[in-house]
C-alpha cells in the first residue's frame, strides 16, 4: 500500500447536483496571501478573502468556498479591484519586467500575463456544488496509505493541509468528530480510482461550515 502521501492535488469541482453552472463569487483578496488554487478559503472580519484557516479550539471555522485561481501577494487589501463605474486599476498584473523611461511609476507587461483585479474568484461552499480531493489520514504517519470505504459515503470528515509546500488539502479520515473538526460529507467515490489508497472522493461542505449555507 501506499504510504501517508507528503501532497495531494488540490480541490476541484467535478460537479453540481442541480445541473447548472457551478456557484462562483468574486471578493476582495486580503493582503499578503499566497494560496494556491484549490484551497478552501473564507471572509474575514473586514470582509477580504484568506486562505481558510482550519479546524481548532474545538470549532469547525466557516469556508466561504475553494479557491479558483492562486493568491496574488497583494501589498494591501484588494489593491486594483473595481468599484462602482471604475475599472480595474494598479498593479493589473504579478508579471512585471524592466522599466519604463521617464516613467517612474510604470511597469512593462508581457504579453500573457495572468491579469490581477485585486480579488479572487472561488467556488462557493453550497449544497449545489460537487466538489472532489485526495482522501488520506493524517494519524497514520508513514506505515499505510489510507483507502475510503463505500461505509464512508454520507458520513462527515475534516479536511487537513500538507505539511510542505506546495500546500493543499485532503479530506482527512483522521477528523470524524461532528460538530468540532468535520467540514465536509462525503457523497462518492471518485469511479475512475475506486476503492484504492490515497482515492479521490467527492463530497459537499456541510452547512455549518459553510458562509453560504
Amino acid at each position: 500500500m501506499a504510504a501517508f502521501l507528503a501532497h495531494h492535488a488540490p480541490i476541484t469541482v467535478v460537479q453540481t447536483i442541480s445541473g447548472n453552472t457551478d456557484n462562483t463569487r468574486a471578493i476582495n483578496e486580503k493582503n499578503g496571501q499566497t494560496f494556491l488554487a484549490g484551497t478552501p478559503v473564507a471572509v474575514d472580519g473586514t470582509g477580504n478573502i484568506i486562505a481558510w484557516a482550519g479546524t481548532g479550539g474545538g470549532v469547525a471555522a466557516v469556508i466561504a468556498g475553494v479557491a479558483m485561481e492562486d493568491a496574488h501577494n497583494l501589498a494591501s487589501s484588494g489593491a486594483g479591484a473595481p468599484s462602482g463605474f471604475v475599472g480595474v486599476g494598479f498593479p493589473g498584473t504579478g508579471t512585471t519586467f524592466g522599466s519604463v523611461p521617464n516613467e517612474s511609476l510604470a511597469v512593462n507587461i508581457p504579453r500573457g500575463a495572468p491579469f490581477v483585479t485585486g480579488q479572487i474568484e472561488f467556488n462557493t461552499a453550497i449544497d449545489d456544488t460537487i466538489f472532489e480531493a485526495m482522501f488520506d489520514n493524517s494519524a497514520l504517519g508513514t506505515s499505510v496509505g489510507a483507502t475510503p470505504t463505500q461505509a464512508m459515503l454520507n458520513t462527515q470528515f475534516g479536511l487537513t493541509a500538507d505539511l510542505t509546500a506546495p500546500i493543499y488539502w485532503y479530506v482527512d479520515g483522521a477528523k470524524v468528530t461532528a460538530g468540532t473538526n468535520t467540514v465536509v460529507e462525503l457523497v462518492e467515490i471518485s469511479p475512475i480510482d475506486g476503492l484504492i489508497p490515497n482515492a479521490r472522493v467527492r463530497f459537499k461542505f456541510l452547512r455549518s461550515a459553510s458562509q453560504y449555507s
